[in-house]
């Protein structure tokens, strides 16, 4: 009889504001929901950026197992912080192989599946007798790297390697792995993200305004995720189109942070308003749980997504906001970047724009300024629909199902 514990391992932060933290529970939930035991593994933390809430608080569920594991958090440490960057991320993986160790001697069910997406955990907790889950988020460079090439030598016939990307399948593909390797979209949490009553349509009759919403971190590990090239654009759409009485205002609304984030791009608007005199109002939402997410996103016109053309997010990124849009059946516009374009074949209402480029994000949204071009074929409306008939097919539990083909088959 075939052992329905799977086991997540996560080194980080846990639970967190981070769109990893959510990845975890939503893949917890969708083994859950096709019959699996998941139980979540995490590392203990003290550092000033520990969230003061349980795993199960902050991401309300019960239903989950989340199991602490007590460990060393070097990350606050003054040296820690001292020491260059690659110095850090070596300390750092170090000090995760040693704590996928200590996690090996929890996992003691025979040939229950052990998933993650850092191959030295995987490495670090492997018994002869798992199945091996690896999701591939990022170029796994140097000691992860290595670490999944020893993972492939020892499990290669007892594991499925995944990449949300298509880039990031063929990364595994040029590494001469023995293990199988598949590309599969992120998916949705379809029980959380359902579109609201009133359609695009209702909405454009409803008010003169464009309302734009972002979800999500304004910037991570440095990179600025776009939504200064949003407000430009929106500035040059609105002084070059000359019919700027028609449209009322435009609200842009932001859920995510951090806020001294969103309040350095409050400020950056209040003084395109003072100087060119045009309306953008802009609503800051702060942090809000999974639960909280769906009648927000429901009530923008469009779901924006204008990250920029950088390697990690370009190539190997499947952002989940993309499907919490199409999953809440509103119209989305995104940068061209090679992740987005890839999501197109999934029939996704989606229009993209020249990734980075001003002129070309201008223009589309230019098109949306005013509500008589918000709905018929070629609108908001079409988008919206679009979204809301492909919704089933994005969830997290086919997802799993697939995964599991793979790995047993």
């Amino acid at each position: 009889m075939r052992n329905n514990s799977i086991n997540l391992l996560v080194f980080g932060r846990f639970p967190t504001e981070r769109a990893y933290g959510v990845h975890v529970v939503a893949v917890a939930k969708a083994y859950l929901n096709i019959g699996f035991e998941p139980t979540v593994f995490y590392p203990s933390t003290d550092n000033e950026k520990t969230l003061p809430f349980s795993p199960q608080e902050y991401y309300q569920n019960e239903d989950i197992n989340f199991h602490e594991v007590k460990h060393l958090d070097i990350t606050k440490y003054f040296f820690y912080k001292a020491l260059p960057k690659t110095i850090q991320a070596f300390m750092w993986s170090v000090s995760a192989f040693y704590w996928a160790k200590k996690t090996r001697n929890l996992i003691d069910n025979s040939e229950a599946i052990c998933w993650s997406t850092n191959p030295i955990l995987l490495y670090g907790s492997y018994k002869d007798t798992n199945y091996i889950i690896f999701e591939l988020h990022g170029r796994a460079r140097k000691l992860q790297a290595v670490a999944l090439k020893l993972l492939d030598r020892k499990a290669s016939n007892r594991s499925v390697f995944v990449s949300s990307s298509k880039y990031g399948q063929e990364d595994l593909f040029s590494r001469n792995l023995a293990a199988d390797i598949s590309y599969l979209p992120n998916g949705v949490d379809l029980d959380i993200f359902q579109p609201n009553s009133s359609s695009t349509e209702e909405k454009s009759e409803n008010h003169n305004c464009l309302h734009l919403g972002y979800v999500g971190q304004l910037e991570t590990y440095g990179v600025d995720k776009g939504m200064y090239l949003v407000v430009n654009a929106l500035e040059k759409a609105i002084k070059d189109n000359p019919h700027t009485e028609k449209c009322g205002f435009v609200e842009v609304s932001i859920i995510g942070g951090p806020q001294e984030s969103v309040a350095r791009l409050g400020e950056f608007i209040d003084k395109i308003e003072k100087k060119q005199n045009l309306k953008i109002n802009l609503n800051y939402f702060g942090q809000k749980k999974q639960s909280e997410l769906s009648s927000l996103i429901s009530d923008f016109d469009i779901g924006i997504v204008p990250y920029p053309n950088e390697e990690h997010i370009s190539l190997y990124s499947s952002p989940m906001k993309i499907f919490e849009y199409a999953a809440c059946g509103i119209a989305i516009v995104a940068s061209d970047i090679h992740a987005h374009k890839s999501l197109l074949e999934l029939g996704i209402g989606m229009e993209l724009y020249e990734a980075e480029n001003l002129d070309s994000l201008s223009n589309l949204l230019s098109k949306y300024l005013h509500n008589e071009n918000r709905h018929g074929e070629l609108g908001l409306s079409s988008l919206s629909n679009k979204n809301i008939s492909i919704r089933d097919s994005l969830s997290w539990d086919l997802r799993g199902e697939k995964t599991l083909d793979r790995l047993y088959n």
